[in-house]
């Protein structure tokens, strides 16, 4: 996981600043953000093959050579067509790998609901190391051109993606396990929806993936506005993996202490003030330090979730269970990065950026904050057994 969320971690950050400075308009940024959530929507083809057809470190394999290629492609592609599609095949890859590198997890660690935490921690490290491996190389080279630009990043992930799809084949064999009653694995893990809890939860991830690109599209430009200059604004922003990297660690402690129910109540809190606080949009004082909020809501939330799935996965619908999670985040993800474009373009009469973003983030935070109603109100899951994250 070190190595491969390097690949997204990489692009992601800035890639709305490089669409900014290739002149796209806020629509235009949208929708070629918007093609991370259509490769969410397809992930479960990825989950499909690794279930019933090919070996799960293979597909990992395929998927990063050739998601780095089509990295390297966007560092150069200026037109918007290029760049939208050049994306597009990007996510197709990289978010079916992701599934099945969680998937590859919880198959062959003893205890995933204790150690999974710790191994989702590299993950979150490798995600950081692009943007400060550049800025060590801008600090330590000073005349060596690079400026710290979106495409200079691009490129040091896809170093990233080459080594995973050489390590992906030393990883301890996932073969496929065919069923003999569900041909199509994804239709056994949406029978899932038929538990009240796990429907909530599904709802509520939706919710939660809608106003996340508020965030992953916005926050650079608004960190730009506030005078935070391009070679540390992919450090900065940072600040949510490091927080991430101490609440994963913290996670058994979490999971003893509140409960599965109560660990994910305080990640959608915390989640929820940050929007607020995106919201006031000044000083950088109150912005940049916010951004620790990040990381608790997504150890608590997000990781904390994909533990609940995995216990409701049965036999060989593992990873078929955990891309019906990232399915509903695709659809989130695609009408969130929508959802950014329309409001910002209704706000383009504002005379600075921070306040073409304040409706954004503003309609974020309320709609986190109706969702932490929900599901404290309908998420009430039951376990068979006594369990560490048993419902407090």
């Amino acid at each position: 996981m070190f190595l491969q969320f390097a690949l997204p971690g990489a692009m992601l950050p800035l890639y709305s600043m490089r669409l900014k400075e290739l002149g796209f308009t806020p629509m235009e940024l949208a929708i070629c953000c918007a093609t991370h959530g259509v490769g969410a929507l397809l992930a479960p083809l990825g989950a499909q093959l690794a279930d019933r057809y090919f070996a799960a470190e293979k597909c990992v394999a395929v998927f990063s050579l050739l998601s780095s290629l089509f990295l390297i492609g966007l560092a150069y592609a200026e037109s918007l067509y290029l760049v939208c599609i050049l994306t597009l095949f990007f996510w197709l890859l990289a978010v079916p790998m992701m599934v099945l590198c969680s998937t590859i997890c919880f198959i062959h660690l003893k205890d995933p609901e204790r150690e999974f935490g710790i191994v989702r921690l590299s993950g979150t490290i490798g995600w950081m190391l692009p943007g400060w491996i550049l800025l060590a190389l801008i600090s330590i080279f000073p005349n060596n051109n690079l400026e710290g630009q979106a495409s200079e990043q691009f490129i040091i992930g896809s170093i990233f993606g080459f080594i995973v799809a050489v390590y992906a084949l030393t990883l301890p064999t996932t073969p496929p396990s065919p069923s003999k009653v569900d041909k199509f694995a994804p239709l056994g893990a949406l029978k899932l929806l038929r538990g009240w809890p796990f429907a909530t939860y599904c709802l509520c991830t939706l919710g939660v993936c809608i106003t996340m690109p508020f965030t992953t599209q916005a926050t650079p430009l608004l960190l730009e506005y506030l005078g935070i200059v391009q070679p540390w604004l992919s450090p900065t922003l940072t600040i949510s993996q490091f927080s991430e990297v101490l609440s994963l660690f913290l996670l058994p402690m979490f999971l003893l202490r509140f409960g599965l129910r109560g660990s994910m109540i305080f990640g959608l809190i915390c989640w929820t003030i940050a929007l607020y606080i995106l919201s006031i949009g000044e000083p950088v004082a109150l912005v940049v330090p916010s951004l620790a909020l990040n990381g608790l809501s997504v150890t608590c939330f997000l990781v904390t979730g994909q533990v609940y799935v995995n216990m409701q996965a049965k036999g060989d619908l593992k990873a078929s269970v955990q891309s019906l999670l990232t399915f509903v985040q695709g659809i989130g993800l695609v009408l969130g990065h929508i959802m950014v474009g329309l409001l910002r373009s209704s706000s383009q009469n504002a005379s600075n950026m921070r306040e073409e973003l304040v409706l954004a983030f503003q309609v974020a935070a309320v709609i986190n904050g109706l969702l932490c109603l929900i599901f404290y109100c309908c998420f009430r899951p039951v376990f068979g057994k006594k369990s560490m994250v048993e419902v407090k």
